[in-house]
This record gives structure tokens, C-alpha cells and sequence, in this order.
């Protein structure tokens, strides 16, 4: 590496980021000064907080006792730096390669800058002083052999650091295809919820385990209890008889007596030195098992004078995180050559049609039935662009992970719900699966943005725009719901006519909430910012408008609930039994919705014709 190079990329990153802070006036610049005063105060008082805690603590402290605070801090510690990590990802390298492509510089040299500049952030700041300090500390309490810390620490950063720099070097090179970045971005935000969710969700799935288990511990413990207390009871007891009876005196009942009471207690501090021996046994194995208890299992090792582990560790995490680096600089220098932008066309397949066999008919070439052409056209090309946009797909997911949760809710807290309530768990579930539909629906036109200028130029009756957009969400939306139905129908079965008299109230509660949500996309379009789902700059008016809809979405359906309402009351009126009225009436319901969506869409179309320019400039408002 040349170091005439290395200093010009230290001077040229010290110099971007002092224009950005120009740039940024002097509010900013006092902000940051703020802020970097306030981080070196706060990494100086944690390292001096740590000393002094390590100091007065650490000497009486046993080696598992050191094992167990190393843990501690390392969970802590991976927990912000992941989080981070997730922060930081749409941002690849501090230095960016293209602006280095016709310079005669060192690769090397910019790739050492960009793994230098990662390491400082807010978990090195906050979590490495405070180890210097604690690693102190055990020096100066338990001795001169715990001075394997300092390497093993620095091993252990380099072992992170690395592995975090070789997983953004290839994210940086699956993210050259831009639909392809929004895609990883969405999905890595969806994995990142579902890790944030995942104990719960082990929480609600092992709830009944779990308290079964603890059920069966809790008794085992109190049948011991209560055996211990029974032959304390009874030494006592006879002991008091034998003093009745005369058989020892006064002070051979005392000494008995104390006796009896050490011997119960040194029983009870054998349970406990017991515990505490199986816990020292399974915490030392999974440190042993899992890289990331490597360190804390050494400073273990190291407290009992055994120095071997820390140095075979030390060596091991030093190979590990060097091979990461290597492996991220040959990511880095074939993203210098172009090898991920540099793929090759792929040749077209050109086939003869066979004699006799039908052409295949693309999917954006598609004709709905029953409908018109330019609202088969609208339905089709927006279903399609539902199914690729990345954050549809993440807001899709929404509903899933939700009846995760609360379908773990129910399964671990089994009951029966009466005949009548099962009905009413599925008007439950569906209004849950639209109410997280809001963002898509409630705003149709948002995530269009300029492509909304077609609907505009388009010949289309306007009342065909708006139709074609609920028939695209439409095999979606009543998938979702016809799914959690038939979930709940496996789990608390319902009487087979009102399973199906549940199916037309799916569809009814559909079109009620598009007529809402037309309006809402009619009368509050917000711009949403590409490749997200945040709106950009949004008012105060915009977001009462989407309260007031959450308000009226139940007012919407209640006119879905009165069919099995109606049958419900007659069967407890013993006026009717055992007839699918519910099952009638939700058929006929259903037929007076589709009239009235059809008379209502007729309205919200000239509505739309009339406000789409204002809507136009809205949802083409460049993001700031």
C-alpha cells in the first residue's frame, strides 16, 4: 500500500466531512460539536464508571461470576451494533470506488479507509472504553495473567468488525441492480422484525409447554419443600417428646435442637450449591459451543490461572477475522473491476410455435372477465406492480406476522368459545387483515407517484381507474382473509352453514372498505417516498383524515354482522333452529353492497376527475 495514498484518503475524508457540516449551517455545526463533546464525556465517564465498579466488585468475585458479566456486556454490545448495523445498510462505503476509477491510487488503500471509518460508531464508543476498564480491573484484582484480556478484546472486535464488513461488501454488490437493492432493503428490514419477534413468538408457542412445565417444577419443588419442612417438624417434635419423656435434659434438648436446625440449613445451602453448579456447568458448555461466549469463557480461564484457552482463542478469532477482511477485499476490488455491473446479455430463446397449439398469453396481456377492457388493463399492470414493489411485499407480510401472533395467542391459551362467538373471532380477523391494509388502499395513487400521469392522459372512464385498482388488490386482500377463516375453522369449527355464509361477508367487507378507502385516496393522496413506505412531509389534516377512517371502518362493518346477528337472535328467541337464514341473508346482503358499490363508484369517478390534477401535483412532489 502506498502511504503517500493512505494520507490523501485520510485528508479527502476529513475534508468531506468537514464540507458537509459547512453545507449543513451553523445549527448543525453546533449540534455536532454537542454531540461529539458529549461523546467523549460519556465514553470517558463509562470507561471511569466501569474501572471503579471492576475494582471494588471483581476481587471476591468468582471466575463464572467474571464469565457471566462478560456475557452480559458482549449480548449488549452485539444487540447495538446490529442494530447499527440494519441503520446503516442503504449506505455501502464511506468512500465511494467510482469516484477512484481513473486515478492511479491504491485499492488497498481506499478499502482500509472504508474498514477504518465503519469502526467508528456509536456501539465502539459507548461499549469499548467501558472493556478497556473493566479488563483493567481484573488486572489489578485478579492478577497479572488476566493482561491476556487486552488481545483477546482486540481479537474479538477484529472478529466482529470483520464479518460485519464482509456482510456489507456483499450486500454493496447484490445492491448494484437498484430494484434489486429495494428488494434486499425490504427483506432485511422484515428479518430484522421477525428476530425482534421471534422470542415473543417462542414465548406465545411454548406459553402452554412452559406452563405446564412450570406446573410440574413448581410442585416437584414444593413436595421437597414440604418433605424438608415435614422432617424438620418431626426432629423437633421428637426431640421436644424425648425432653417430656425425660430422656435428656435441658441441655441436651438444646444442643439437639441447634443441631437439628444447622443440619436443615446445611441442606438447604447444599440445594442451592447444587444449582448453582448445573447453572456453572451449562453456561460453560455454551460458551464453549457459540464463538460469541469465546471471550467471556477465557476471562474464565484466565481467572483460574489457565492460560491456554485465552490464547488458542485469541489466535483463533485473529485467523477468522482476517480471512473476513481478505474475503471483503477481493469483494471490493471485483466491485473495482466491474465484475457485478459487467454481466452478459443473455441470448433470447426463440421458438417456432407448434402447428395446432395455442400461443401463451402473458400476464399483463390478460383479459378479466365481466369487466371492460381499459379496467382489465388498469387491474392487471396494477396487481403486477403490487406483486414486485418491495415495500408491498413488506406490508403484505404485516397481516401474516400479525396472525402469528395472535393465532399463538389463542393456541396457548386453549378455550372454547360458544357456537355464536367463533363467528364474530372471524369478523375479528378479517377487519384486522384490511385495517393493515390502510397504507396501500388508503393511498392507491400515492405509491404511483409519476406514473399517475398515465391515468391522466388515459381516455378511461375514471370510474374504471378506481375499480381496476380494487380488483388488483382484490386476490390478495380476500386471500388473506379466506386464509385466517379457514385457519379458525380448523381450530374452533364452526357450523358448516355459517363457514359459509362467512365467504359473501369477506367480499361484502371488501367493497365497503374500498368505498372508504377510494375516498381516502381521492381526498387525502400522500407522496411516498420510492422504495419505502414513509410518506414524504406529511400534514396534520392528512393524518386526522386517516384517523377518521379508522373510526368509521367499524361503523362500516356492521351491516356485514347482521345476518348471523339476525339468526342468532331468532335461534335464542326460539323463534327458528338449525336453518341457514344467516347463510341467506349474507347472499342477499352481498347483492345489495355490489349495487351499492356500483352506484357509489360512479360518484367517487367523477370526484376523481375532478380533483386528479390537484392529486397529480401532490403524488409527483419530489422527495426532500
Amino acid at each position: 500500500m502506498n502511504w503517500q495514498h493512505f494520507r490523501t484518503f485520510l485528508w479527502l475524508r476529513w475534508r468531506l466531512g468537514v464540507n458537509q457540516i459547512k453545507k449543513a449551517g451553523p445549527w448543525n455545526f453546533a449540534f455536532l460539536a454537542i454531540i461529539t463533546i458529549g461523546g467523549v464525556i460519556f465514553s470517558v465517564c463509562l470507561f471511569v464508571v466501569a474501572l471503579v465498579v471492576g475494582l471494588f466488585t471483581l476481587g471476591g468475585a468468582s471466575p463464572v461470576i467474571v464469565m457471566t458479566v462478560w456475557d452480559g456486556v458482549i449480548v449488549g454490545f452485539l444487540f447495538f451494533w446490529m442494530t447499527g448495523l440494519m441503520i446503516e445498510l442503504q449506505r455501502s462505503e464511506l468512500l465511494s470506488l467510482d469516484k477512484f476509477l481513473h486515478l492511479p491510487v491504491s485499492i488497498k488503500g481506499v478499502f482500509l479507509i472504508n474498514y477504518l471509518g465503519s469502526l467508528i460508531n456509536l456501539p465502539t464508543i459507548a461499549f469499548l472504553p467501558g472493556m478497556i476498564g473493566f479488563c483493567i480491573a481484573l488486572v489489578y484484582t485478579k492478577g497479572v495473567a488476566l493482561l491476556g484480556m487486552f488481545p483477546l478484546l482486540a481479537a474479538f472486535f477484529l472478529l466482529v468488525t470483520a464479518l460485519t464488513h464482509q456482510f456489507r461488501g456483499w450486500l454493496a454488490s447484490m445492491m448494484t441492480n437498484k430494484r434489486r437493492r429495494r428488494t434486499v432493503i425490504a427483506v432485511l428490514t422484515l428479518v430484522f422484525v421477525v428476530i425482534a419477534q421471534t422470542p415473543q413468538l417462542i414465548n406465545v408457542y411454548t406459553q402452554r409447554w412452559a406452563r405446564q412445565h412450570t406446573a410440574d417444577a413448581g410442585a416437584g419443588l414444593r413436595e421437597a419443600l414440604a418433605e424438608n419442612d415435614r422432617a424438620l417438624r418431626e426432629a423437633l417434635a421428637e426431640n421436644d417428646r424425648a425432653l417430656a419423656e425425660k430422656k435428656i435434659d435441658n441441655q441436651q434438648w438444646a444442643q439437639q435442637q441447634q443441631a437439628i436446625l444447622l443440619k436443615n440449613q446445611a441442606n438447604a445451602v447444599q440445594n442451592v450449591e447444587e444449582g448453582w453448579q448445573q447453572f456453572e456447568h451449562w453456561a460453560t458448555i455454551i460458551n464453549m459451543a457459540v464463538p460469541l461466549g469465546w471471550l467471556p469463557y477465557s476471562a474464565m480461564a484466565l481467572c483460574r490461572g489457565n492460560v491456554l484457552p485465552a490464547l488458542l482463542v485469541t489466535s483463533v478469532m485473529t485467523l477468522i477475522g482476517a480471512a473476513s477482511l481478505r474475503r471483503s477485499y477481493r469483494t471490493t476490488l471485483r466491485m473495482y473491476l466491474g465484475k457485478f455491473t459487467s454481466g452478459k446479455a443473455r441470448p433470447m430463446k426463440v421458438t417456432a410455435p407448434v402447428k395446432g397449439e395455442k400461443p401463451s398469453v402473458k400476464l399483463l396481456e390478460k383479459r378479466l372477465p365481466w369487466v371492460s377492457e381499459p379496467t382489465s388493463a388498469i387491474a392487471v399492470a396494477s396487481f403486477r406492480s403490487v406483486t414486485r414493489a418491495p415495500e408491498a411485499k413488506l406490508m403484505l407480510l404485516s397481516p401474516i406476522i400479525l396472525a402469528m401472533v395472535f393465532g399463538g395467542m389463542f393456541f396457548a391459551n386453549p378455550m372454547e368459545p360458544p357456537e355464536f362467538a367463533r363467528p364474530l373471532m372471524a369478523t375479528g380477523g378479517i377487519a384486522l387483515m384490511l385495517v393493515t391494509m390502510i397504507q396501500l388502499l388508503g393511498n392507491q395513487f400515492g405509491f404511483d407517484r409519476s406514473g399517475f400521469r398515465t391515468f391522466v392522459l388515459c381516455a378511461a372512464p375514471r370510474r374504471d381507474i378506481l375499480l381496476g385498482k380494487n380488483l388488483a388488490f382484490a386476490p390478495l386482500v380476500l386471500g388473506l382473509c379466506l386464509l385466517m377463516v379457514v385457519g379458525l375453522q380448523v381450530i374452533y369449527p364452526m357450523r358448516f352453514d355459517h363457514f359459509l355464509a362467512l365467504l359473501p361477508q369477506i367480499v361484502s367487507t371488501y367493497l365497503l372498505y374500498c368505498i372508504l378507502a377510494n375516498w381516502l385516496s381521492i381526498l387525502n393522496p400522500m407522496p411516498i417516498a420510492a422504495g419505502s413506505l414513509k410518506p414524504v412531509q406529511p400534514k396534520g389534516s392528512s393524518v386526522l383524515l386517516q384517523l377518521l377512517f379508522m373510526m368509521l371502518f367499524p361503523l362500516a362493518l356492521l351491516p356485514t354482522m347482521l345476518p348471523l346477528g339476525i339468526e342468532f337472535a331468532l335461534a335464542g328467541l326460539d323463534v327458528v333452529h338449525d336453518l341457514p337464514i344467516g347463510l341467506v341473508l349474507a347472499l342477499a346482503l352481498l347483492v345489495g353492497v355490489v349495487f351499492l358499490y356500483r352506484v357509489v363508484l360512479t360518484w367517487q369517478g367523477q370526484a376523481l376527475q375532478a380533483r386528479e390534477q390537484k392529486i397529480l401535483e401532490i403524488v409527483t412532489t419530489k422527495n426532500e
